[in-house]
């Protein structure tokens, strides 16, 4: 028997066995009161390791392993984040007004930012705390007189509080068997980088690092989501069958992931990705996408000055083109109070998630908007570009938008501008309104995509960071299908179509339902896209939308999702507990 099991998120499917490598020590160091005369020497001791730091990345861009080429502007970001003035200018002025020391006034202000960013409602920009959480981890281990060995030689699992692409980076990617860490979430570089390089990964591992010790043997198992801490020969014995059993059917989803994914009964669904920022655009070539469902814009607006529109329309261009003759649905910037932009001051707003968020953003800074806009319908010449709004609850708004689209084609012509006549124009519904006035809605759009993570936030009036509540984060959720159900026949009555976009489009529980429904896309992340349309070669439509039928009756979530679960054991088998990873209850395969 192990000699501990631990749980985690899984972010990246797999298992894997090897020797624990730490990387990094938590940040946690002296709490030194100074003086007055000791104050320039504390400030100009954290300005030397944010420039040792600086010195650091650069290197490593200029070393860049192959396999993580794309990621340089993650590292640039990074590099940028060392003399951000919220991070290193707070505190330093720390250090001057409370008269504490370097280490102390970093920790604080790194705990300042990360609960900055965990307040914020769209899970890609949450996950920047970890940015954020990395680099403190960089600076603190410079302040401390140089960087924590890196694990020591050989192949093994990674295991660290956070990481950031850097750390990755400087690593022979070969040499990561797995990944384990303390933060982090789906959408985190954790994640990412994992899913890139193709090695199980698990994020929010309770008791790590304190419970792994390092250079012990152990398993990561990122279909189930745990991690065995010095297995016995049983535990290696079972670990190895599994393993074997996996990368089988891991294999042959990917070899025949170009082929249609098309119901046994002849429904055929579309199945695309969703996309973070450029960098993820070489995932496409082994995935079988049809496509990108999702592509969030947000990146670009992350660093210290405010894109202009020929930067974005270079960015969007190079999407679309690359992934030309399918189709990239971009959807608009959804940033807002709770997700303040480095470069512009937004307002500060006693309950954020209800307030100037998405949509109602970009119409209340339109000139922001519209430079997007321009750059969205420029690249439209370049490839096939749809448009999608996020957080709508008013066909008010999708007319406003229309209307703007039409004044910046007259603004392009005039321009002697090469763009789009006509670019689709879709919503997220993500609303209790949107879900309402669905049928409304539909007349306005050319398409819908539901993003099921906010809108269970908005259903069940929760929010997903709060670990109070976070039990109550169910898709399957009566409330939830039966407002899927809606939105997807009030789509289909009015003749468009309609996809999913949230992480429930990769859960099978969500695969079987939304195929019964009539779903007309999935769309989720480039590892998962293989498995998804395999799963779709399983089944039939008249089997999914009996199960609708009976889940529609169900009178909880544990009794739908048992119900789900025991059906697709038995339609599946085995396959059922490789296509469950990351939605399965720690501990349950």
């Amino acid at each position: 028997m192990a000699r501990a099991v631990i749980f985690g998120i899984s972010v990246s499917p797999g298992l894997a066995l090897g020797r624990i490598r730490h990387l990094h020590g938590a940040l946690r160091g002296e709490r030194r009161r100074i003086t007055d005369e000791t104050i320039p020497a504390e400030e100009e001791a954290l300005r030397r390791a944010a420039a040792q730091v600086r010195a650091a990345l650069e290197k490593t861009l200029a070393a860049m392993p192959a396999p993580l080429a794309d990621y340089d502007e993650i590292v640039a970001a990074q590099m940028e984040l060392a003399r951000d003035p919220r991070l290193l200018g707070t505190a330093l002025a720390r250090i001057r007004h409370r008269k504490i020391c370097a280490v102390w006034a970093l920790e604080e202000t790194v705990e300042e930012l990360c609960d900055l960013f965990r307040g914020m409602d769209d899970p890609y920009l949450r996950d920047r705390a970890q940015d954020v959480r990395a680099m403190g981890l960089r600076l603190g281990e410079a302040l401390a007189g140089g960087a924590a060995p890196r694990g020591g030689p050989g192949a093994g699992v990674l295991v660290a509080e956070d990481l950031s692409p850097a750390d990755v980076m400087e690593l022979e990617p070969d040499a990561i068997l797995g990944i384990l860490t303390a933060e982090g979430g789906p959408t985190s570089h954790t994640a990412i980088l994992a899913r890139s390089l193709r090695v199980p990964a698990l994020v929010g591992v309770t008791g790590l690092p304190d419970a792994a010790r390092d250079g012990e043997t152990v398993i990561v198992d990122g279909l189930s989501g745990c991690v065995l801490l010095d297995p016995d020969e049983e535990d290696l014995a079972r670990y190895a069958r599994r393993k074997e059993s996996y990368e089988s059917w891991e294999r042959h989803a990917r070899a025949t992931s170009r082929r249609p994914a098309e119901s046994r009964d002849g429904v055929r669904v579309s199945v695309r990705v969703n996309l973070e920022n450029a960098a993820e655009l070489r995932e496409l070539a082994g995935c079988g996408a049809d496509g990108v469902g999702l592509y969030r814009t947000e990146f670009a607006y992350l660093g210290k000055e405010l894109p202009g529109e020929d930067a974005l329309f270079a960015e969007y261009a190079a999407v679309a083109s690359h992934v030309a003759p399918e189709q990239v649905i971009f959807r608009t910037l959804d940033v807002g109070a709770d997700k303040a932009l480095p470069a512009h001051a937004a307002l500060r707003e006693p309950n954020p998630a209800l307030g100037l968020r998405g949509i109602r953003f970009c119409l209340a800074h339109e000139e922001l908007f519209r430079a997007q806009l321009r750059a969205l319908l420029r690249a439209g010449a370049e490839g096939n570009v749809a448009l999608m709004l996020p957080m709508i609850t008013d066909s008010r708004e999708v007319r406003s938008v229309r209307r703007i689209l039409q004044e910046l084609r007259q603004e392009l012509r005039a321009r002697g501008l090469a763009h789009a006549g006509r670019l689709p124009l879709g919503v997220m519904v993500e609303t209790p309104a949107a879900i309402l006035t669905a049928d409304t809605l539909a007349r306005e759009c050319d398409f819908f995509s539901i993003g099921t993570n906010d809108l269970v936030h908005y259903l069940m009036a929760i929010d997903r960071n709060n670990r109070h509540v976070a039990y109550l984060h169910e898709p399957l959720h009566p409330a939830v299908v039966r407002s899927l159900k809606r939105v997807v026949d009030a789509a289909h009555r009015e003749g468009i179509p309609v996809s999913v976009c949230g992480e429930f489009a990769s859960d099978p529980c969500g695969v079987a339902l939304l195929l019964g429904m009539g779903i007309d896309a999935l769309s989720a992340a480039p590892r998962f896209v293989p498995g998804i349309k395999h799963m779709l070669r399983k089944l039939d439509t008249d089997t999914c939308a009996e199960l609708v039928h009976t889940v529609l009756t169900m009178p909880d979530a544990g009794a739908a999702r048992q119900n789900i679960h025991e059906r697709l054991r038995r339609l599946l088998g085995q396959e059922f507990s490789f296509l469950a990873t990351n939605h399965a209850t720690p501990g349950q395969p």
